[in-house]
């Protein structure tokens, strides 16, 4: 096919818009063959050669060029052939997880159902034997009375001319009021029944118990590649610009989405965030403070985090702070007075709520918190680091009660060292990890999803998103903005 579609293009050897004269020459402006009278007219103020002063140049060149184009391109565009292939193959494996996963919780919903009618015809059962008591009692009760009825009103019948006079009116006493309780058995009176009344089946509700389908893509849009060193942080202002820092640098940039530093600010600051009013909040691990700046970088305010020192800080759903905070002691290995908290906070530096034991009081949430964020769902994530090369993602209520705690339960890999945690509109959880060079993606109640973007070589440290746009800095010091789609 291809020899064919040569063939058909070196055939087009005459000018069809000018009765058809030869296209005798090349124009470099518009990169297409033309004619006498196309160079006359529209190709006048072009650039152009005759198509054997140009061959004369392309048969010299073009042999360089392809080998040029095997040696360098071809190599990367058949590892992106390769790429394509695997993730078709992937894709395959996903849908025969995704089936499974979804004949698991039908099964599961089946075995759910099944048991919640077990359960129905138990207490049917339960309220039938009750009632067929109910009648069994009765029935015996007035089968004695019957009898003595009829034993009694015989008697009277046929001795009453001898029957002592004190035992007739006796007899006649106990008779009626056996009688009147004998006809106060009366089926009108006694009547117990079960009914089952069966519910409305509502498909919204059932569909939603079985969950979504989300289809989310990722593509590149920009690669800034102008630092050297692992980006530590970073964090947008806007659908196109960010702050970034950079490690071991004193230095915060805010960049635009295809790299240029529109601003450069020198600061002891170790992390910042912007608000939603368009100020700049930033931790001060030095200083062991919390400073909150205008956009010309003036002070409106500064309040000290009571001997901790700030490290990370994110931005809540209704403009808060989630902080993180350490004592100066050893990072890992604590003692009974270490404090290894996360607060949430006004910018005003009004502690709301402290994150730092579990329910007992006692055990502690974290040994080194890092990174944090708030879900939608108003789900607090923190990246807690175990050691220097081990971690896990806890994530708690609002009140401080744990959710669940996320070690890469059921990957490849047995070690796991979270970096960055970040949260989506749909509530569905991103971080990045060490060991499997990936972004992790999870659902809001910690169960794996799936591993968002994989790399070969490095490694994304820390992801945020802005509206559609999804930012990663990596360990090589690049920074690469994605078009998020869900």
């Amino acid at each position: 096919m291809a020899a064919s579609l040569y063939k058909a293009q070196f055939a087009l050897k005459i000018c069809e818009d000018h009765n058809k004269k030869e296209l005798h020459a090349y124009c470099k402006t518009c990169d297409k063959k033309v004619c006498s009278t196309c160079i006359k007219e529209e190709h006048s103020s072009h650039d152009w050669e005759t198509i054997t002063d140009i061959l004369r140049e392309k048969k010299h060149s073009l042999p360089k060029e392809c080998k040029e184009i095997r040696a360098e391109k071809l190599p990367g565009l058949k590892k992106e052939l390769d790429r394509f292939e695997q993730k078709q193959l992937d894709e395959d494996t996903r849908f025969e997880q995704n089936k499974s996963i979804l004949n698991g919780s039908r099964q599961r919903y089946i075995d759910g159902i099944n048991k919640l009618f077990d359960d129905k015809i138990d207490v049917c059962q339960q309220k039938s034997k009750a009632a067929k008591q109910l009648y069994t009692d009765k029935h015996e009760g007035l089968k004695q009375k019957v009898e003595y009825l009829d034993m009694v009103t015989t008697a009277l019948d046929k001795d009453i001319n001898t029957l002592p006079d004190h035992d007739i009116l006796d007899m006649e006493k106990e008779m009626r009021g056996e009688l009147e309780k004998a006809l106060s058995y009366s089926d009108d009176k006694y009547t117990c029944t079960t009914v089952f009344v069966p519910g409305q089946m509502n498909m919204k509700v059932l569909e939603n118990m079985i969950g979504e389908i989300h289809s989310v893509s990722v593509e590149e849009m920009n690669e800034i590649d102008r630092y050297s060193n692992v980006i530590m942080s970073i964090k947008p202002a806007s659908e196109t610009n960010a702050w970034v820092r950079v490690m071991d640098d004193r230095h915060m940039k805010f960049l635009d989405r295809v790299g240029e530093e529109l601003k450069v600010m020198k600061t002891p600051g170790f992390d910042l965030i912007t608000s939603r009013g368009g100020d700049i909040v930033l931790s001060e691990g030095e200083k062991g403070s919390i400073s909150v700046l205008t956009q010309d970088e003036k002070t409106i305010t500064t309040f000290d985090t009571k001997s901790l020192y700030p490290t990370y800080i994110s931005k809540t759903e209704n403009d808060d702070i989630l902080v993180t905070l350490m004592d100066g002691g050893d990072l890992y290995n604590l003692v009974p007075t270490s404090r290894r908290i996360v607060q949430r906070m006004t910018l005003t530096g009004k502690v709301l709520h402290t994150y730092e034991f579990r329910e007992d009081g006692k055990t502690r949430l974290f040994t080194l918190p890092t990174r944090t964020a708030e879900n939608k769902n108003e789900d607090v994530c923190v990246i807690n680091w175990l050691s220097g090369d081990s971690g896990e993602l806890v994530v708690l209520h609002k009140d401080g009660r744990v959710k669940f705690t996320y070690r890469g339960d059921g990957l490849e890999s047995e070690k796991f060292n979270p970096h960055d945690v970040e949260c989506d509109v749909k509530c569905r959880i991103l971080l990045t990890e060490y060991y499997s060079r990936a972004i992790h993606m999870l659902s809001s109640e910690g169960v794996y999803l799936c591993k968002l973007c994989q790399y070969e070589q490095s490694v994304s440290a820390v992801i945020s998103i802005y509206g559609d746009n999804l930012w990663c800095g990596f360990t090589d010091g690049r920074v690469k903005v994605y078009k998020y789609t869900y």
